[in-house]
């Protein structure tokens, strides 16, 4: 349990605060960080998507014209002791009939392999599970991501199929691998 003076110190719900970060709504103006973090990690390597190509404050523009979805969820993740941002970690394509969602998460080039990228993930899947009460939650990587499948593979995510020659990246088609987890299998954090 938070104690009640930690809880007025962030501008978010309890239940989005971990021990070193907590996540809270993602404002357009967070996107010019969110975009420039985006563009130093190599765009198309991020997505199997193909990316459009816009300054900061077209992607700002973009999301403040944005219908706020309701199968979705976008967070910044913020470090507790100076509420800088770090990163990025969001819920989309959430199925209320099949109880889960997709996740996604992006971490500021400058502070990866801090272990914001893990306890965000913890944070947000024990609120997709307990507070949503979702059954699972599944992520989808390139095959080369190995940080990504690392992490995922070190929260207990299992492998559930390939899609195979899937991602294109410098001029070649990569597999990308579909992760998920389920509510039983998950041991929340202490």
């Amino acid at each position: 349990m938070k104690n009640n003076e930690e809880l007025t110190l962030f501008p978010t719900t309890p239940a989005l605060i971990g021990k070193k970060i907590y996540l809270r709504s993602a404002l357009p103006e967070d996107y010019i960080l969110i975009h420039q973090w985006f563009n130093a990690s190599d765009p198309q390597s991020q997505t199997c998507h193909f990316v459009k190509i816009m300054t900061p404050d077209e992607r700002v523009k973009k999301m403040k014209e944005r219908v706020n979805p309701e199968d979705e969820g976008r967070f910044v993740i913020a470090a507790k002791d100076d509420h800088r941002l770090v990163g990025n970690i969001s819920y989309f394509h959430l199925n209320m009939l099949n109880r889960a969602c997709e996740i996604g998460y992006l971490i500021s080039p400058d502070e990866r392999g801090n272990g914001y990228a893990r306890e965000a993930l913890q944070v947000l899947i024990n609120y997709l599970f307990l507070e949503l009460n979702l059954n699972k939650v599944y992520a989808q990587t390139a095959s080369f991501n190995k940080a990504s499948i690392k992490l995922l593979e070190s929260l207990e995510f299992k492998l559930d199929g390939t899609l195979r020659q899937h991602h294109y990246f410098k001029g070649d088609l990569y597999d990308d691998l579909v992760y998920s987890l389920l509510r039983f299998e998950y041991g929340a954090p202490s």
